[in-house]
């Protein structure tokens, strides 16, 4: 039995995943980290492999995985490139959001948009945050005026993941209607669509990070996804939550990494005539790394089957997201100690994932706001 609950199959995907990880994602995630440079050959050999299609259903080329199949996916990929893990997941969800129509859209954006990004082909963009709104998505100026049968969209998004790379085949912008926000599909090359250049960043250097601009953006009027004015409210009430656990799973897979990194070296490296993995203050670091691991593990799986069994679940997605990715940050900087000096050079795996694990508890809302969305799912703010 395993301790964890799993079933066969997700082990199975687990085993696979991670075999991939090691043999064909680790060894350039240094080089890759240095030059700042996504590897669309590597993406493409994970589509092959079936993982950015995973939640896909059979119609589209999918294995119609369940959630938490998803999550382990995530957790052994980003043991070995965060970057990349997040790029996937991320990558997915426009495409996903699309395979959920039923008119006659479906059909013409399966082969354009959806099939695709189940191969490993394509990428989409969600662009959501902009330089006046990021957890306080209801400050979102970017609009969307109906002229005619056409949407005018203007307005900037900022800290955008995806939409630079060459094989994102779209974004998917959040903007203010008339009647609320709506969610758009914007191809890449529209006329009044335009990005800026990459953004420097600390560290998920390998995945694309810019600022976009809608200038009288027209997109026809069937590109809006869902119903008028209900944009926000499908990403806040739900689409939020469930990346909130893809995130977690971001931070299970680096700090689990970064455990394993800390312990191997604290048992090979010697001082004072023993290993360093004799001291207490090594072990205690190593312990708390442990113990946190196997209870954000826990939290992230919780949630994703509180998903799958359709109960409300954005407490237990946002506990989880809190708690996992201040967990990792806590993992790399134990890592970074242990090491020593060579935890500080950027040759040395830890130096990574102490950057990369950092723009965690910031991404998908800051661990502030995940505070207050438990408190709220508390009753913290409800009249006694």
């Amino acid at each position: 039995m395993d301790p964890y609950g799993y079933g066969e199959a997700q082990l199975q995907i687990q085993r696979t995943v991670r075999d991939f990880a090691r043999r064909e994602v680790a060894s350039g995630a240094e080089e890759r980290d240095r030059l700042s440079q996504f590897d669309y050959g590597l993406y493409r050999k994970l589509g092959a492999l079936g993982v950015p299609g995973m939640l896909f259903p059979g119609e589209f080329g999918g294995s119609g995985a369940d959630h938490l199949s998803f999550c382990l996916a995530i957790e052994e990929l980003s043991r070995a490139d965060v970057a990349l893990a997040l790029t996937m997941w991320v990558g997915t969800q426009g495409a996903q959001t699309l395979s959920r129509l039923h008119d006659e859209r479906r059909e013409a954006w399966r082969e354009r948009f959806v099939l695709p990004t189940v191969r490993g082909e394509m990428v989409g963009a969600g662009a959501i945050t902009e330089p006046d709104a990021g957890s306080d998505t209801a400050a979102i100026r970017t609009t969307a005026v109906l002229d005619g049968d056409e949407w005018v969209l203007n307005g900037a998004k900022i800290f955008i993941s995806n939409a630079g790379l060459e094989n994102c085949g779209f974004v998917t912008p959040l903007c203010r209607t008339d009647e609320g926000f709506g969610l758009f599909l914007v191809p890449k090359g529209t006329q009044g669509f335009r990005m800026g250049p990459p953004l420097r960043k600390m560290g998920l250097r390998s995945s694309d990070t810019r600022e976009l601009w809608f200038d009288d953006c027209r997109i026809p009027a069937t590109h809006l996804l869902g119903g008028r004015g209900s944009g926000r409210a499908a990403i806040v009430g739900g689409g939020f939550a469930l990346t909130r656990i893809y995130i977690a799973s971001n931070g299970v897979g680096a700090a689990a990494e970064c455990l394993d990194l800390a312990l191997a070296h604290a048992r090979s490296r010697s001082a004072f005539k023993r290993n360093i993995s004799r001291f207490q203050h090594v072990q205690a670091m190593l312990v708390e790394t442990a113990v946190e691991l196997e209870a954000g593990r826990m939290l992230r799986d919780k949630a994703c089957r509180m998903h799958e069994a359709d109960l409300p679940y954005a407490k237990e997605a946002a506990m989880a997201k809190l708690y996992c990715t201040e967990m990792a940050k806590r993992a790399a900087d134990h890592g970074v100690q242990v090491f020593g000096g060579l935890g500080f050079m950027d040759e040395t795996p830890v130096s990574r994932f102490y950057r990369d694990v950092r723009a965690l508890t910031i991404a998908e809302g800051t661990s502030e706001i995940q505070k207050h969305i438990i408190a709220r799912e508390m009753g913290c703010f409800s009249p006694v």
